[in-house]
């Protein structure tokens, strides 16, 4: 996600860096080109030019002009901008204010409505609160076993008795929750294709029955600028108070990302970053804006790591790699981490960019290329790479199925592999590593 607007930026920042002085020139050349970027990557319009107005007001501001390093106060100006295009600094979810919560998430079929329920649902748990599934979806009938497998694997309640209409529907979850002392009451709604008068009409008549503290709408963050006058036109049968983009681990644009809180006046809630139940999170505007402008996502990346089982983990990598005593073995293991997390490119992608050399990408073939390679040494070996002479290599290599042209390769990414460990260490109590280049 907005992987083609990043590279862009990245290409106005450094040419900004290599002036000394900045002129006003300067500033509307370089913004011209963002300019261009933002519609490229499909941003509505009247946000492209509203973004411009208000960035080019605070670039002409004299503390920028007169820095000692202008490109990077105007890095800084552009950054702070799109925390605030992306929705302000300190958004988070939704807010339990109440018991009962109800919270109601809307969209087009295929959108990953039902899906996203479950991911919410879980994540809700997690933070403590006990929720229902209500599968509101009459039309789908396969959404009702979704939903209900969903509420299974995420270990919470799900709405089951079947009932002839959705009033009945609202008023038996409703006593069921109670009964239950269940806090938060998600629905599922029905979808369709296309956004239509039936559609609208149902949508009336639950907003009317239940009252949802919390409407949602759910979008494929693959669908572009189409993603705002839909947002808009359900907004006014069913007051929404947030959005939901799925397929956000996509290459999508993220223009409808970048339009969605100055187009709809709501922000950007959650985000779905994959396949799995758990791989929903918070929306941080701070976070991807950081990220855009080539700050990276450290805090992202950190977090990844952040249960009980990895720390452990790297606080025995960390004093491995202070000590010299990080070997072949621990490459493996952190391999093997790093693929749980989502690959060698989603930590790349996550790191500041004066970090790598530009437009860093690894083939993720390679990590388990590596793995085999290692699985193929003995235990010495994997020890001490440094006895590797030429007759071992070539054993490990028929047993690997590699060239040895490989393995030296391997051996040269574990030294770089140590030294950004060991840099990450520096930086973050508890360490982490990745293979280079």
């Amino acid at each position: 996600m907005f992987e083609s607007v990043k590279k862009a930026f990245g290409g106005v920042f450094d040419g900004l860096r290599r002036k000394g002085l900045l002129s006003q020139g300067d500033i509307d050349a370089a913004l011209a080109e963002v300019r261009v970027s933002l519609l490229a990557a499909d941003v509505d319009y009247r946000v492209v030019k509203s973004f411009i107005a208000r960035t080019r007001e605070a670039c002409l501001d004299e503390r920028v002009l007169g820095s000692m390093t202008p490109g990077d106060q105007v890095t800084k100006v552009v950054y702070e901008q799109l925390v605030q295009e992306l929705g302000g600094p300190g958004s988070k979810g939704i807010a339990i204010t109440h018991i009962p919560y109800r919270v109601m998430l809307v969209g087009l079929q295929g959108s990953g409505k039902t899906t996203t329920l479950g991911k919410l649902a879980l994540l809700l748990k997690k933070e403590g609160h006990y929720p229902l599934l209500i599968p509101g979806d009459l039309g789908r009938p396969a959404a009702y076993q979704q939903l209900q497998k969903l509420a299974a694997d995420a270990g919470v309640e799900f709405f089951g008795e079947h009932v002839d209409t959705l009033e009945d529907l609202l008023r038996g979850a409703d006593r069921f929750a109670r009964e239950k002392s269940l806090d938060v009451q998600l629905l599922d709604t029905q979808g369709r294709h296309e956004f239509d008068a039936e559609l609208m009409d149902q949508l009336r008549m639950v907003v009317t029955m239940y009252r949802p503290d919390d409407t949602l709408i759910v979008l494929d963050s693959m669908m572009g600028s189409k993603a705002i006058p839909l947002s808009q036109s359900f907004d006014k049968v069913a007051p929404l108070t947030g959005a939901i983009f799925t397929k956000f681990d996509s290459p999508a644009q993220g223009g409808a990302v970048l339009s969605f809180k100055d187009s709809i006046g709501k922000p950007v809630r959650y985000i779905g970053v994959g396949e799995h139940l758990q791989d929903i999170e918070y929306f941080v505007p701070e976070r991807h804006a950081a990220r855009i402008v080539g700050y990276g996502d450290m805090e992202g990346l950190l977090k990844r790591y952040d249960d009980a089982e990895h720390r452990a983990k790297a606080t025995v990598i960390a004093k491995k790699v202070q000590t010299g005593k990080f070997d072949l073995y621990d490459l493996r293991d952190q391999l093997l981490e790093i693929a749980q997390v989502g690959g060698i490119n989603k930590m790349l992608d996550s790191l500041p960019s004066n970090v790598l050399p530009k437009g860093a990408v690894v083939d993720e073939g390679i990590a388990k290329k590596f793995t085999a390679i290692i699985d193929s040494m003995t235990d010495t070996e994997r020890r001490n790479p440094g006895i590797l002479n030429a007759s071992r290599k070539r054993r490990v290599a028929r047993g690997a199925g590699v060239d040895v042209s490989d393995i030296n390769r391997m051996l040269k990414q574990f030294e770089l592999f140590s030294r950004m460990a060991k840099m990450a260490n520096n930086r973050h109590a508890g360490g982490f590593g990745f293979p280079g280049l």
